[in-house]
Formats: structure tokens, sequence, C-alpha cells
């Protein structure tokens, strides 16, 4: 909960500040500079923020009927929107997350920030920005966030799995996206102090369930993300309301699985599909149902999360989908380097100095309703100045629910139906959309 340090150094900050007064499609880009980091840096970073995340995991206006935001790969395995906020319009670039809800970017006067590469949000400058006050019905959500009052404002303080924490202060300000929509009244964190790791972007903007993220806020019944793969120069799409649409593959067999909400209100803000079971190379692996099941007391289940990069399986049935993993490559795992094996990462094979990389056994995830197919470049990826070729599927070891990452979302075109609670997927390239 938030503590009397947090409500008194908000309450310092306030005394500077000086309150004023259809569809679209969003660009995505990845966090850091591809060129900046060798493939087992990058490799190395993003594991440990997928850890980190699973560890946390545990313990009134009118908007236009659509939109389009450009989505970028930014580095450590993340994707960020690219929008502008205020009036007059400040550049933004925020990592997509659903598997959180607020939406908050760097602000001015900022007691702690990280190094952005925008200038920071100064609210007194923009027309448009509005404080939430205390009365507000935002200002009583705690969906993984803490809330509270200072000044009549509305205060929170937002923690998250890689270890980034914002604390602020809740506003209303103007969005602009890149197809041109402009959506006033949205409700965000103005983040006055900060740490962790930002991944070169200015904030976090939550795609989850609660009321504070952008889909819920918007109200666009549905919405459509493609990410394109990690060695990719052209931009990913966020689409939000009647652009969401996977109608445009043709000839490509769309699967549909109900998205499944949690018992428990704590993780009410996830999406849990419904994980049957798992086959590699043509065999049904003997995983019980019940290791993926949503339990009564929100214990268990798989969710889909934009904001981790390995998939991280319930660990009973990770430790047969390795088994089968060696058995079927019919070679023997390699022996792990120790940086390698402080991610959690116990399955990598040495491919070092090979002219190629072997074909290897098709992995498929079975839905309620539909199956989800992988090609080996989608389950494990080639560390080459280490020559290992790594599994990004790893046990949660003491953790019970599994979440399904973004590495194995890459080109494929994924549709959450808030209406009908319904997630849709296609097989597609991304960066022909």
């Amino acid at each position: 909960m938030a503590n009397v340090l947090f409500f008194f150094v908000a309450f310092v900050v306030l005394l500077f500040l000086h309150p004023h007064v259809q569809g679209s499609r969003l660009s995505l880009t990845h966090v850091d500079s591809v060129a900046q980091l060798t493939s087992a840096e990058r490799f190395r970073r993003a594991a440990r923020r997928s850890h980190s995340r699973r560890q946390a995991f545990e313990g009134k206006w009118s908007s236009p009927s659509t939109v389009v935001a450009a989505v970028d790969y930014a580095g450590d395995f993340e994707y960020v929107i690219d929008f502008g906020i205020g009036s007059p319009v400040l550049p933004a670039t925020a990592i997509l997350d659903t598997g959180s809800d607020l939406i908050w970017t760097q602000c001015v006067p900022c007691l702690d920030c990280l190094s952005q590469p925008s200038p920071y949000y100064d609210p007194s400058k923009s027309y448009t920005f509005s404080p939430v006050p205390c009365s507000s019905p935002f200002c009583s959500n705690r969906s993984l966030t803490d809330i509270g009052c200072g000044g009549d404002r509305c205060l929170y303080l937002a923690s998250y799995g890689d270890g980034t924490e914002s604390t602020g202060f809740l506003g209303t300000e103007t969005f602009i996206f890149g197809d041109g929509s402009s959506i006033a009244g949205v409700t965000f964190g103005c983040g006055f102090q900060n740490n962790g790791s930002l991944s070169n972007s200015t904030g976090i903007v939550g795609m989850g369930r609660g009321p504070l993220s952008l889909p819920s806020q918007l109200n666009p019944r549905k919405f459509s993300y493609c990410l394109t793969p990690l060695d990719s120069s052209a931009a990913s799409h966020l689409f939000l309301g009647s652009t969401a649409s996977l109608e445009g593959n043709r000839g490509t067999l769309i699967g549909s699985t109900p998205l499944i909400s949690s018992p428990h209100t704590y993780f009410s803000t996830f999406y849990y599909l419904s994980l049957l079971g798992i086959s590699l190379g043509g065999t049904r692996l003997p995983i019980p149902e019940s290791v993926f099941q949503l339990k009564r007391d929100g214990s268990g289940g798989t969710i889909i999360d934009s904001g981790t990069f390995l998939t991280l399986l319930n660990q009973a049935g990770y430790d047969i989908l390795r088994e089968e993993i060696i058995k079927q490559v019919r070679k023997p795992a390699a022996e792990l380097p120790e940086v390698i094996q402080d991610l959690g990462i116990d399955l990598c094979f040495s491919f070092h100095g090979a002219s190629s990389l072997p074909p290897m056994p098709e992995l498929v995830f079975h839905f309620e309703g539909a199956d989800m197919r992988f090609p080996r470049d989608k389950y494990m990826a080639y560390v080459d100045e280490l020559g290992l070729l790594c599994s990004v599927i790893v046990g949660t070891q003491s953790f019970s629910f599994s979440i399904f990452g973004n590495y194995q979302q890459q080109d494929m075109h994924i549709l959450f139906d808030l209406e009908a609670n319904v997630l849709s997927f296609v097989p597609a390239n991304c960066n022909q959309l």
C-alpha cells in the first residue's frame, strides 16, 4: 500500500504545480535500438525482465470510432506506441502492455526521472491538462496500483514486475495518435518520481481490463495488434475499434478462443486463455489439463501478455515439454554458461560454427476451440555470439500461472474482442499491414 513517505513526497511536488484549467491505427516500435546491443545482450536483458514480471504478478468524452497507431520494437524485446500528448503537442513513446492498466508518462517537475528520447511532459504548459480530483471514480481504482489523495489530487504508485515504479498524480489530457485521431479527456498518470527501466521510452500504456486502461477508456469494443519480427525495420501496428479486423488474411484459417476473466479481483486486469494442452512434432504431450487451468481462488491459468518476452509455463507442464524437445531433436542439451542459467533458461543446443540450423518439430498450443502453431523460430532463439539455440519457453518454478509472451506472438495478428470476450488470431506478415 502507499505509505506516508509516498504521500509526503507527492504533496511537496504538488506545491510546485499549477493546474490548468470511429477507428485508429498506432505504430509500435521496440524499445532499445537493435544496433546498440548484441543478440546475446538483448536476449539476456529480455529474459531477465520476463522473470521479474512473473515474480511481480505473483506476490465521459467522445472518441473516434477507430484508432490506428504505430508500434515499434525498441529493445529489451518490448514494443512501444508512438503518440502525442497535450496542447501544444509533445511526442511520447510508451511501452504497450496488455498486463497492466495505467497509462502514464514522466512529468515535470521530475524529482527522479529516467532518461527518455523526448522532453519530459510539463502539465503547466498544456492548456488541455486537468488534474483528477479525489472525488473521481478513477481515484478508487486499486487494480495493481496504489491510489490515494494529496492536496485534493488523486495520487498513484504503480509497480511493475521488472522493478520499474512510477509515483505521480492522475490527470486528464488530449492524446493524438499517428493516424490523426485526437482524443480529449484521457485519464493518465503524470509520473514525477520514476525508477527502474523504461527501455528508451517515456512511460507505459496499459491495455488491460481495468477502468484506467486505454481500451477501457476509449471503449472500442475490440482491438488488435500485429508484432513484426525483432530484426525487422518495419513498424508494427495497434488497431482500436472498427479497423481491428482479421478479414484481410484471406486463405488463412482464423482461430478463436474464449477470453476468460479471473475470479480474483487482484488478477482482474489480465486476459486469460484456456490452454488445454501442448503437442510437439505431432505428439500430444501427457500434460493433465488441470496444469494450465484457472482455479477458483484465482491461481493458475494462462495469460497473454505483450509486455513479457519469454513464454513462462507452469513448471509441471514445462518439464514434460522440455523432455520431449530433447527427445525429438536427438541432440544432447548444451552445457549452459552461467549468464544463461541465471536467467532461468535451462534448455539450449550448441550449434557454434554450424553453417545452418537444423529443422525442428512443430510446436502446437491447444487452446479451447483453436490450435496455435509455431515453427522452430517461434519457440527457439539463436544467440549467435554464444552459438546456442535456446528455448524461449521456460518453467515458472514456484509460480502457478503461465504467461504467453510476445516472442511467440510475432508475425501473428491477434484480435481482442472485448464485447464477445473472444481472442482471435491468424498468422500474418506483420511487415505488410
